[in-house]
């Protein structure tokens, strides 16, 4: 059997395994339970992940920029695709399917679209267009596809929208990480039994553990004091202004996070760690800091001599999603504007406020999530000082009822995120 893994999760080397540390802690346990469900497949992928990676998971990497690149050579190629599968349809000739991409499709037993939240209005016109045209290019060959853990939407342009019911629809199976995504394709009329709500792989992401010896000055800040740690997660979407990569940015914009900061030092007893959820890569590939990171050292710089700087704190090293897990167990409650952040501690237990994206595109998925986690109570709006402090006071003051909730909570959404899996043994073509 062969299983191609396509989507719009495709892009340059690094995004999906090094930078946004939420991205890899999705595709970690996607690719090692796929690779578990089909232990005998093929699994061939466009996603740009390092050799490491497919060799663990037993996959082949699809390097060429055919696979993962969008541009007019892209349209050009797509283009000559659409001529080549009409060929195919009117003369039922497999002489046709001519080209990287449609030899995959044609040889491939499953095709999985893994496009995450960005099937929609966060996906350029282009990229929009070429994944519909890959899909379509699946359904014409005769292929189950499966579009799994999105999280689709919104479409607020007639095209897209017009566009997204023409080919959802038409899909083997859709699964939506989180029921308002799911709400939300039936509100505008793309409904049916092949769309179903389950949860997203990452609560099934594993910790690794955090040595001294990695850094010993970050390990003495978090694990040599016996003041209780909240974590403070934040990123350029929390912002009141985009994009989220915008620099520099005005001290006005960190305006409600000062005060959230100040509240806390004032009012309890912690101490706080303001961390990133986010890496960059080097040109020899190692990891470096990212656009987070200019926002966490900005936040920093304006708390300036107005906080204890034993009270308040960031981490000198790097680390990855692994090692970040790790660090985040050990709070006592978590404050995430990078939703897998969040994740990363609502599935350990850690009682976590999420904070809303504070600029458009909206994201859906973050109220989704917090749905799934059953804390809608606690979503914060970055924008609103007075909404970011009575959240998270209400959390604290909830923080043990909630510790006990999500434990209880935790191992139902695991097997939300495993069916997933049951789901696609559907497809399974046994070789002869």
């Amino acid at each position: 059997m062969k299983i191609l893994v396509i989507g719009l999760t495709s892009s340059k080397w690094g995004g999906m395994e090094f930078h946004n540390l939420g991205n890899y802690v999705i595709a970690e346990p996607f690719f090692a339970h796929l690779r578990e469900t089909f232990p005998d497949a093929e699994i061939d992928t466009s996603l740009q992940m390092s050799e490491e990676f497919y060799t663990r998971h037993r996959l082949r990497g699809l390097n060429h920029n055919r696979f993962w690149m969008y541009g007019y050579r892209t349209a050009f190629e797509t283009a000559m695709d659409s001529v080549r599968v009409l060929l195919y349809k009117t003369f039922r000739s497999t002489w046709f399917l001519k080209g990287k991409l449609l030899n995959e499709i044609k040889n491939s037993d499953l095709v999985i679209d893994f496009s995450g939240d960005i099937y929609g209005d966060n996906a350029g016109w282009n990229k929009f267009l070429e994944t519909n045209a890959r899909l379509m290019f699946c359904l014409s060959l005769g292929k189950p596809v499966a579009m799994l853990i999105g999280s689709p939407g919104p479409f607020q342009s007639f095209w897209r929208q017009w566009l997204a019911k023409k080919v959802l629809p038409r899909l083997s199976l859709v699964t939506n990480r989180e029921p308002l995504s799911t709400a939300m394709l039936a509100y505008i009329g793309i409904k049916g039994s092949n769309i179903i709500s389950t949860a997203c792989p990452s609560v099934l992401f594993k910790k690794k553990p955090f040595m001294h010896d990695r850094s010993p000055e970050d390990y003495d800040k978090i694990f040599g004091y016996s003041r209780p740690i909240v974590g403070f997660i934040l990123c350029g979407w929390n912002m009141p202004s985009g994009p989220y990569n915008k620099w520099p940015r005005e001290d006005s914009e960190f305006r409600t996070f000062i005060k959230l900061i100040e509240y806390l030092l004032r009012t309890t007893n912690y101490r706080i760690c303001i961390m990133t959820h986010q890496n960059a890569t080097n040109a020899e590939g190692g990891l470096e800091k990212g656009n987070d990171h200019r926002i966490i050292d900005k936040l920093f710089e304006l708390l300036g001599e107005k906080v204890d700087g034993d009270r308040v704190f960031t981490l000198k090293g790097l680390y990855d999603a692994g090692e970040t897990k790790f660090i985040i167990s050990h709070f006592d409650i978590l404050i995430s504007g990078r939703i897998h952040g969040a994740v990363q501690g609502l599935s350990q237990g850690v009682p976590t406020v999420v904070i809303d994206y504070g600029h458009e595109p909206k994201a859906h998925k973050i109220a989704g999530f917090a749905r799934v986690y059953g804390v809608d109570d606690f979503v914060a709006d970055p924008l609103d000082s007075d909404s970011l402090i009575n959240v998270t006071m209400d959390l604290i003051s909830e923080k043990d009822r909630t510790r006990e909730y999500l434990q209880a909570r935790v191992p139902k959404i695991k097997e939300m995120a495993l069916l997933n899996f049951r789901l696609i043994q559907k497809f399974e073509v046994v070789d002869k």
